[in-house]
């Protein structure tokens, strides 16, 4: 088959980003043709050999950029593809992988948020999918997804597969932490053995709570917090890094940009302080769980829930309450608690279940070709449903 997929933003280190190339890759190991379409990608795609498209956009808001490419890549695959799947929300796709909230469902919540141009475009587009008697195909990452989408847009439950996490294998490396790895990179970061060091992951400050945990700096004068993902002088992180200079926290924030060794970093880090506002998964939580890294969340993370199968760390409850937050962080710096927490993450992460859920969504894909190129239509769900306990 010929199958184009969609995604609006290509760069290194995105969830979403990985996990579109990763299964463009299974798709193609099975003997099909596979291309991308995007609007905006770096150098550094991670995409190897599978065919790049670029669909010019001179949109200035993004919300009009997206509007522009869902537009833009309905007319260039029409007739041309045997199936189209979108990694963002666009029209008239064959299936979409969904990694997003529903915006239908935060206007249900705010209605006057309908009068912005922006959640009205993205909620056109969303319908385009979601609506009630559509028949887009819909793969979704967590049952918190699930619940929002059918609350919203009564979308059939035939039409959605939840699969299980994303994670990649390889990158579930708890050896780490005892094999030399976690010294020799707290050395090179200039950190000391004694030090108290905790890890924060993402390119969206606000959304995943960075201002929190700086400002938990300032009641934790012997911690010290790595940024991985942003730079100081990046415009998300502009306001946060000069805030960190007024606090007088510079020297103990770490701004360490895009990296690829996050399980090493994970290694050589004390705890995984993720307080996000929301977080439809949060990858990045699970991945500390299975590398042996303690975690503190919040609630509002679709992944929250893992850290509490496995026991490995605390789940601040919505909504969020700072004082919480001070009283988990201080749990962690207890070292039995810790090293309990620890190993029971490293034991969870032994589940081969975890690092399925990009295969269940190739195979999904495959299937729903197949069907569409002559087989009769078959209820998503029956293409390989998630684990309950891990979906």
């Amino acid at each position: 088959m010929r199958i184009a997929l969609a995604i609006a933003t290509l760069f290194p280190g995105g969830g979403l980003q990985r996990d579109c190339i990763e299964v463009a890759k299974l798709i193609r190991s099975h003997g099909h043709q596979v291309v991308i379409y995007t609007s905006r990608a770096h150098e550094h795609s991670l995409a190897n050999d599978i065919p790049i498209f670029l669909l010019q956009n001179a949109a200035h808001t993004n919300h009009g950029r997206q509007r522009r490419f869902a537009t833009d890549f309905l007319e260039e695959t029409a007739g041309r593809y045997d199936l189209t799947v979108g990694f963002d929300k666009l029209m008239g796709l064959d299936v979409i992988y969904c990694a997003d909230a529903s915006m239908a469902y935060r206007v249900l919540n705010a209605p006057l948020l309908r009068l912005l141009p922006r959640y009205r475009t993205y909620v056109e587009l969303e319908s385009a999918s979601f609506a009630h008697g559509r028949q887009t195909k819909i793969i979704l990452l967590s049952q918190n997804q699930n619940w929002e989408y059918q609350t919203a847009w009564r979308t059939e439950s035939e039409r959605i597969l939840v699969i299980p996490p994303t994670l990649t294998l390889t990158r579930r490396q708890p050896g780490h932490r005892t094999n030399g790895s976690r010294e020799a990179l707290r050395s090179s970061l200039g950190l000391l053995d004694s030090d108290w060091v905790w890890l924060t992951v993402g390119v969206q400050p606000e959304t995943k709570g960075t201002d929190r945990a700086i400002k938990a700096l300032t009641y934790f004068p012997d911690a010290t917090l790595l940024i991985a993902g942003l730079s100081e002088t990046s415009r998300a992180s502009a306001s946060l890094a000069a805030r960190a200079r007024r606090l007088g926290l510079s020297h103990r924030v770490k701004w360490l940009g895009h990296r690829e060794d996050i399980s090493d970093l994970m290694a050589a880090s004390d705890l995984l302080v993720h307080p996000a506002r929301y977080d439809t998964t949060g990858t990045v939580i699970l991945e500390a769980v299975v590398n042996g890294l303690p975690v503190i969340t919040t609630a509002a993370c679709g992944y929250a829930r893992h850290v509490d199968f496995a026991g490995a760390g605390v789940v601040v409850p919505e909504p969020f309450d700072f004082r919480l937050f001070r009283s988990a962080l201080e749990q962690g710096r207890n070292p039995a608690a810790a090293r309990a927490w620890s190993e029971a993450g490293a034991q969870y992460g032994k589940n081969p279940t975890l690092y399925q859920g990009r295969t269940r969504a190739a195979e999904a894909i495959i299937r729903i070709g197949h069907e569409k190129s002559g087989g009769a239509d078959q209820p998503i769900a029956d293409l390989g449903p998630a684990d309950a306990a891990t979906s």
